[in-house]
């Protein structure tokens, strides 16, 4: 789900099934146990399988002892924070589609991207419109026509192009705000991120610093001269 991509013109597509719909995908087991899963940020291809950190909602379940049963849809690697009712993951996807788009240089899973008993399943595709058409053929065999899945004519980064960040830069800021570090008022502060990831406080704030420094010159930098006078 992470790491290097081609860069161009970024489009989307999203997946979206009903909770009865999904009853033939292997991740289905997973409401089985979560209210919700959802996806904070992929973090790359382990042993060919995609990886990322989800936050599951629950009402209080032992994560560890349904772990086997999940290994299908859902490897989970460690536990990065646990709270009331929720849960940080470090987990590997080893279902049909995350596959498929992990296989795939030119195109990938990105927030919002999520699986719930109320809402159903629901996946967010970034990339390139050649990428994008590629994964969609392959995506057909498995997900029936009754089911949406189309590619919006909308493309991403028509005002404003995102800066690219180092994948471990990238990671601490995307945690940061999935966890509420830039909420009003504040949800969480840098040694619970720190917790999160498994790094140092000083590591996180050196991150986020620099993060915080490249998106703003370069939202500077875009949107000068861009405003009309009166």
């Amino acid at each position: 789900m992470g790491g290097s991509k081609a860069s161009g013109d970024m489009t989307y597509f999203q997946i979206r099934i009903s909770h009865e719909q999904a009853k033939h995908l292997p991740g289905y087991i997973i409401t089985k146990y979560f209210n919700k899963l959802e996806l904070v940020t992929g973090t790359g291809i382990e042993d060919s399988i995609p990886s990322c950190i989800v936050k599951v909602e629950h009402d209080g379940i032992d994560i560890m002892s349904v772990k086997d049963e999940l290994k299908e849809s859902l490897i989970i690697d460690k536990i990065l924070q646990e709270g009331d009712g929720f849960t940080y993951l470090k987990v590997k996807t080893p279902g049909p589609i995350q596959r498929i788009i992990g296989a795939e240089d030119e195109a990938w899973i990105m927030p919002p991207t999520y699986l719930s008993k109320q809402d159903g399943f629901s996946m967010t595709i970034h990339g390139t419109p050649k990428g994008l058409r590629r994964i969609k053929g392959m995506l057909e065999s498995l997900i029936p026509e009754k089911m949406d899945m189309k590619i919006s004519n909308q493309e991403i980064g028509d005002w404003m192009t995102v800066p690219q960040l180092p994948l471990k830069r990238s990671l601490v800021i995307k945690t940061a705000v999935e966890m509420g570090y830039y909420s009003a008022p504040r949800r969480c502060n840098q040694s619970n991120i720190a917790e999160v990831l498994g790094l140092k406080q000083g590591t996180v704030a050196e991150h986020l610093q620099s993060a915080e420094n490249t998106i703003i010159n370069s939202w500077s930098e875009q949107t000068s001269g861009s405003e009309s006078s009166d």
